[in-house]
């Protein structure tokens, strides 16, 4: 029963208001409350009694593999390797990451890896051989979303609907900027950030290794060719988002902003690496030994097989010297843009620059890095050995900064509704051309994408380490070390378009309009920007200016097999600090703050952890001293084995948010900056007097409000706010830190032995074992809670400090039976 009282009555505690009859309720809104899915429950489900909204639906997911191996000698110089590695693991994500928060719109996900490789070996003599490999690897992967509804079925008009059916994203109670869900109560439809996307990553790979042994020299030289294919396919924004301040809104058809984009989403990206090196370990007596190398690498920028990249060069933008109906500068510029020299007829366009095929200013060819290690043993002692080295290592970038710019001009335009304007249901989207017309510039779309510097430079990293090793007893052995490890030229995203602050002693001057601006407000910041045109938090340059140091103390304790046991354990404490930092597997990052100072972002990088410790046993479970007087004895309780690994380490850095701040350089919500402490309030003392059912203390943050005719803090005296607004926050990044994680996994491992070579071998694999609960961090973008506006500080915490999920997987069992002959 979905009538209106129900809905009054389901929604009304968690949006208080004035709830209008069914009649002034949007047909649109009241479709889509009313649309019931093929398991029974409806698109929108009704909140629980704290106004959250949840659905379960089971994800589901499979791996087939298939591994071979061949070794054959040719001849008496000559040994042939062939590997062959297949896998196929089709997956249903209930809720795609990004995507919907209830069920409803999940998506189909198909991944495939290939890997075949031929290695041979020749020896010319005693002292002198030859390994020579070719490899080939595929990671194939795409992700296609379920449409349980299209946009015409509720009433929306989209231009594109014909081509990309479904439901856009809509987001009630969405206050984040970017493409993030922060501060969204519900979120329902398929974006294109999450599905309709495929990459097609393939690798050919040529080394080849000549290894020489004279005199005290043991010497290695070669080289490398790596050539790449990278396949990408994105639909970023292509059916729409939707997001709206509140339910009420939504209930109005009302939308707060939306977003939607159109243009060609597919890119044929190559490149190749080339190196070569020459290693020399040297043997200058019984107790020294020297490690001495060079190494050279070409890592060649990926380019576009038909041209269809391009970036916006700041050195060459202009303005568009055109105003909409408000008087306010209108985009994109009209010139700032470049484009591949090997572009195709269709997509040349004749008013942007040709530049190389590469896009980028130089290759950076002097990427050069030198080795060097020692070892040193006295002899008098035989159970003590010191060691160390340093050396530069290059690495090259994804094509992550290529891929991102498919979302941007002139092959691509993504829309984004006028700030301020609310958006009708109905007919929510900016008209865009159709595909088959771009390249183009839309006239009247604010650039808003991603770019990247044409100045590349190929990180790199100075490696350096000093260890000590000492033997106790036969069969113990001790290492500590010290293991560093400082980066430079590394991927960051800055909002380059950042807004300055203008005073009457420093005004800003618009180009375009030639209004002289003295006064700073959340609503003139695109006029205070340098690019006009331009967005400001929705368009971005991928730099190479971040920076990282890592230091560590690393211990281990190693026990060789004796007596039916063995062991390993680890004990490292370090930190990793840096200006710009993702995941464990991302080469760029978001940066909060302000963009132009290097050091407003620097802190513990996102991935730090203080302590970790692992510990990883094999023990071979003695045999009773009754076991062998009778058969099944000697069956049941004979060829046991019990192995496991037991990690605990530091919880992850919490890097507090709030998109409400910064209003004065990037306009409102725009998810770029952080809070303010409270008075008195620090990182230790946001910790202590924690409210039950939160994991840090909420009230230690406050939004960084600005009145009207108070100087903004972070102008250092200069700047006058000339409406109320926000600051940036002075809240460090990654200050707080997450809960401990614990883990325990163990394998019983049982073997019938028969013949000389053979066996049959039974294991129960226990991963998580004990079912600990490890916490993830918890929400920590202040737009969670209600906060005055006046003062900024917290009414109702709401979710911001709360742990709402977990970081690891429940108790799992594995069982294998493994046949060895």
């Amino acid at each position: 029963d979905r009538s209106e009282q129900t809905l009054l009555a389901a929604f009304k505690p968690r949006f208080p208001g004035n709830f209008l009859p069914a009649t002034f309720i949007h047909p649109s809104a009241l479709a889509l409350l009313n649309i019931k899915l093929p398991n029974g429950h409806f698109l929108i489900p009704t909140p629980q009694a704290d106004g959250h909204y949840s659905g379960s639906e089971v994800s589901t997911y499979r791996e087939d593999q298939f591994n071979a191996n061949v070794d054959y000698r040719a001849s008496e110089k000559d040994w042939l390797a062939v590997k062959f590695f297949f896998s196929k693991a089709p997956q249903f994500a209930a809720l795609p990451t990004g995507g919907a928060n209830v069920p409803g719109f999940g998506a189909d996900v198909k991944n495939d890896n290939r890997l075949f490789s031929v290695q041979n070996i020749h020896t010319f003599g005693a002292r002198t051989v030859n390994e020579a490999r070719v490899g080939y690897s595929l990671v194939y992967w795409n992700t296609f979303g379920r449409h349980a509804v299209n946009d015409s079925d509720v009433g929306i008009r989209r231009a594109n609907a014909g081509a990309y059916p479904g439901l856009g994203q809509i987001r009630i109670g969405a206050v984040g900027a970017l493409g993030t869900n922060a501060g969204t109560t519900l979120t329902i439809g398929n974006s294109g950030t999450s599905v309709d996307i495929k990459f097609d990553n393939s690798a050919l790979t040529m080394v080849d290794m000549l290894s020489m042994a004279r005199g005290r020299h043991n010497i290695r030289t070669g080289g490398g060719i790596i050539y790449y294919w990278t396949n990408a396919t994105t639909n970023n924004g292509r059916r729409g988002v939707i997001n709206f301040q509140s339910f009420n809104n939504f209930l109005l058809g009302l939308a707060t902003s939306s977003v939607n984009a159109e243009g060609i989403n597919t890119r044929f990206l190559r490149a190749a690496d080339y190196s070569l090196f020459l290693q020399d370990d040297w043997k200058l007596s019984e107790k020294l030994s020297l490690n001495l190398g060079l190494r050279y690498e070409l890592n060649l920028p990926p380019y576009e097989t038909r041209g269809a990249i391009g970036t916006f060069d700041p050195a060459l933008y202009r303005p568009r010297m055109e105003v909409d109906a408000s008087g306010n500068p209108v985009g994109p510029p009209a010139a700032g843009f470049v484009q591949a020299g090997n572009v195709i007829p269709q997509y040349d366009l004749s008013n942007v620059p040709n530049v190389g095929k590469r896009v980028f200013t130089s290759n950076d060819p002097n990427n050069f890095g030198p080795r060097l290690g020692f070892a040193y043993s006295p002899r008098d002692s035989g159970r003590l050995t010191l060691r160390g080295g340093y050396g530069i290592f290059y690495s090259r970038p994804s094509t992550t900064h290529i891929n991102n710019t498919i979302n941007g001009p002139p092959t691509f335009a993504v829309s984004q509704s006028p700030a301020g304007a609310l958006v009708p249901l109905e007919n929510p989207y900016f008209p865009l051309p159709s595909q088959d017309q771009f390249p183009t510039f839309v006239p009247g779309v604010l650039l808003s994408s991603s770019t990247f510097d044409r100045h590349l430079r190929t990180a790199f990293f100075h490696h350096y380490n000093a260890s000590v090793q000492y033997t106790l007893g036969n069969n113990l052995l001790l290492e500590v070390a010290y293991v560093g490890t400082r980066g430079e030229g590394l991927f960051r995203n800055v909002r380059i378009n950042q807004a300055r602050l203008a005073s009457a002693q420093h005004p800003i001057v618009n180009e375009v309009t030639g209004q002289v601006i003295t006064t700073n407000t959340p609503a003139n910041v695109l006029l205070r920007a340098p690019y006009q045109g331009v967005d400001i938090a929705g368009f971005q340059q991928f730099q190479y200016t971040a920076e990282s140091a890592y230091n560590s103390l690393q211990m281990s304790l190693t026990k060789r097999l004796s007596r039916g046991l063995q062991l390993l354990a680890s004990y490292t404490f370090a930190k990793s600090i840096d200006n710009a930092s993702g995941g464990e597997t991302a080469d760029n990052s978001v940066i909060l703050g302000n963009q132009l100072d290097d050091r407003a972002n620097r802190g513990v990088s996102n991935f730090d952890r203080t302590h970790r410790f692992v510990l990883s046993y094999l023990w071979d479970v003695p045999r009773p001293a009754f076991a062998p007087r009778s058969r099944a004895g000697r069956l049941l309780l004979s060829n046991w084995q019990v192995a496991g690994i037991i990690t605990a380490m530091s919880g992850q850095p919490i890097d507090i948010v709030d998109a409400a701040a910064g209003s004065f350089y990037f306009g409102a919500n725009s998810g770029l900056s952080r809070p303010s402490w409270a008075p008195g309030a620090t990182p230790k003392t946001a910790m202590k007097n924690v409210p039950a059912g939160y994991y840090f203390n909420p009230f230690a943050f406050v939004r960084p409000v600005v009145h009207t005719g108070q100087l903004i803090p972070s102008s250092n005296g200069d700047a006058v706010a000339g409406a109320e607004g926000t600051d940036f926050g002075n809240v460090g990044r990654n200050v707080l830190r997450g809960p401990r994680q614990i883990n325990v996994d163990l394998s019983l491992i049982k073997r019938f032995r028969f013949g000389e070579a053979k066996s049959v071998e039974f294991r129960a694999e226990f991963f998580n074992l004990f079912n600990q609960v490890n916490f993830d961090t918890p929400s920590s973008n202040l737009t969670a809670a209600i906060v005055n506006r006046t003062t900024g500080q917290i009414i109702d915490p709401g979710d911001f400090g709360r742990i709402t999920s977990t970081s690891n997987n429940p108790r799992l069992i594995q069982i294998a039976v493994k046949l060895n002959f």
